[in-house]
């Protein structure tokens, strides 16, 4: 079995790379209020079809995977000149200080600059959500009403916060999503650290996967397999991977683990004769080997030959 990767990204593209675009920003939320009551009150004066991105918030604050994603938009309060700051702080372990990360990211990056001269306040009011898809629960903002010091502030924050634990997103709620990259990177994020739960939700992921055009396809699966390599069991990446019906071959890549599988079989290969290296004699050692590394049924792999 491959070991795990401990090392982690600070930063992480995957999540920047669906989430920058504002629909599934829209989608992601719309999926989290279903179960998150707190973030649909709090998203209850907003106008989310105005949602804007930030331009340059990330680079702001330094390549630190701090400030993930930051957005304006209009509220439906205060008249048409009124706009809020959508802060979105992705986590995947506990981060005590997260909330204070929270605190200097507003003076940072969430600034008013249409604000007119005369205004005091330049500022965007900021609504924050934590986006959490860790192995253990965790309420920050809870952790936070539970300090002393929280009391002097009458146990609230200086800006709107919600936690969002991806793991209260159902698997079903993100198959009946109409935006099918932003559900399938919901799903994915949900289970990087629960590899049961990513087999279960594999078919969900291929039938959504089934409804985008080749490049979106494409471009979606590459970016899930870097992704998952730095969560969870490199063994379990490929059969995902494979579960996706050999998507090298099928969509016209060469994915890692098609590359891996390919490097794999040459050096089994490596010795044996010339003549002898396309018998079916080989090809069924060279199937054995694999499903025996990966732990899965040889029928599984002979049902890939092209």
């Amino acid at each position: 079995m491959t070991k795990k990767n401990t090392k982690r990204r600070k930063h992480d593209p995957f999540l920047k790379y669906i989430y920058s675009v504002p629909q599934n920003t829209r989608t992601l939320l719309q999926l989290a209020q279903r179960r998150t009551p707190a973030l649909r009150k709090m998203l209850s004066d907003v106008d989310m079809g105005s949602l804007k991105p930030i331009p340059g918030s990330f680079s702001t604050v330094g390549e630190r995977g701090e400030a993930d994603l930051a957005f304006k938009a209009k509220s439906l309060r205060g008249g048409p000149d009124a706009f809020v700051g959508i802060l979105l702080e992705h986590k995947s372990v506990k981060e005590n200080d997260v909330l204070s990360q929270i605190y200097h990211y507003i003076f940072e990056v969430m600034l008013n600059k249409n604000a007119k001269s005369d205004m005091a306040w330049t500022w965007l009011p900021t609504k924050a959500i934590i986006i959490y898809n860790g192995k253990t629960d965790w309420d920050p903002i809870a952790d936070f009403k539970k300090k002393g010091y929280a009391l002097f502030n009458g146990n609230t924050l200086p800006f709107e916060c919600v936690m969002v634990n991806l793991a209260n997103i159902l698997d079903s709620d993100c198959k009946g999503a109409d935006n099918p990259v932003a559900a399938i990177g919901t799903l994915v994020m949900k289970h990087a650290y629960d590899p049961d739960g990513l087999r279960n939700a594999g078919g969900i992921i291929k039938e959504l996967l089934d409804k985008l055009d080749n490049n979106t396809r494409t471009t979606l699966v590459k970016k899930i397999e870097l992704y998952l390599k730095w969560y969870i069991d490199q063994d379990l990446v490929k059969e995902m991977i494979m579960a996706f019906k050999s998507i090298g071959q099928r969509m016209g890549f060469v994915s890692i683990a098609d590359a891996e599988m390919k490097a794999e079989a040459s050096g089994f290969r490596k010795g044996i004769k010339k003549e002898r290296a396309n018998s079916e004699k080989n090809m069924n050692l060279l199937v054995k080997r694999i499903a025996k590394k990966l732990k899965v049924p040889e029928e599984e792999l002979l049902a890939l030959k092209p």
